[in-house]
């Protein structure tokens, strides 16, 4: 388990990292805005920059034929864009774009090829992070294919208040249906069952999360396997 040295960054690999790896990265991490929907990469396409997001969320989709995309990995605060690069490869199979608006430190893959190829350790605690990824959607596709719709939607919302400052989340459920990989019927249906319980309360374009212990047990397990896995491998968070 890693723990913070460089409090003065939000993302919590960057706030990891030992001092000689942030001197390597820290000149070209750059600030930035991240509006809702932006691209952060391109399936198919190289990858021009890598982004540790410090507020936000940014959503890997696999995208398939007449429509039918769904959401198999969540980035928020807790991670980072670009996994590929960490293990070698130079472009992203999926899509990544912005779900929830927030600001990130982009850094050019050039210079992010180059800190890993300077240090030593660099590599191996973001391949930590990429673990800690990989298990987060394995889980994804377990719970798709074996949980209700109203279990799966609970974790999401789950997962989506581990990154995010309050208890609001702005979408709408167009946007839920992509991300859950159904129609947007069902989507309000799972709405509807989870306001029903008293643990949300969905407006036009926005859900507030009332019980956050009751969308855990509603769950039913779909939620907090991979949180404890990215508590072993990198730390805890906060």
């Amino acid at each position: 388990m890693y723990k913070p040295n460089n409090k003065k960054y939000k993302n919590e690999l960057i706030r990891r990292l030992s001092q000689e790896d942030l001197a390597l990265v820290e000149p070209d991490l750059v600030r930035c805005e991240l509006p809702l929907r932006m691209m952060l990469e391109k399936r198919n396409s190289p990858i021009e920059f890598v982004y540790f997001l410090e507020g936000g969320i940014g959503s890997i989709v696999a995208k398939m034929p007449m429509g039918r995309d769904t959401e198999v990995g969540l980035i928020g605060f807790e991670g980072m864009t670009g996994t590929a690069l960490v293990l070698g490869d130079d472009q992203s199979t999926h899509e990544c774009y912005v779900q929830l608006a927030g600001e990130a430190h982009r850094m050019p893959v050039d210079q992010l090829r180059s800190a890993l190829a300077q240090s030593t350790t660099l590599r191996p605690f973001l391949l930590r992070y990429v673990q800690a990824l990989f298990i987060q959607t394995s889980y994804t596709a377990l719970v798709n294919a074996r949980s209700k719709l109203e279990e799966r939607l609970a974790r999401w919302l789950l997962m989506c208040d581990d990154r995010v400052g309050g208890d609001r989340l702005t979408i709408t459920h167009e946007f839920l249906a992509i991300m859950l990989g159904v129609r947007r019927p069902g989507v309000t249906v799972a709405l509807q069952i989870l306001e029903g319980k008293g643990l949300i309360r969905a407006n036009r374009g926005e859900i507030i999360l009332r019980d956050r212990n009751g969308l855990i047990e509603l769950a039913d397990g779909a939620y907090s396997e991979p949180e404890g896995e990215y508590r072993r491998l990198i730390g805890e968070i906060g």
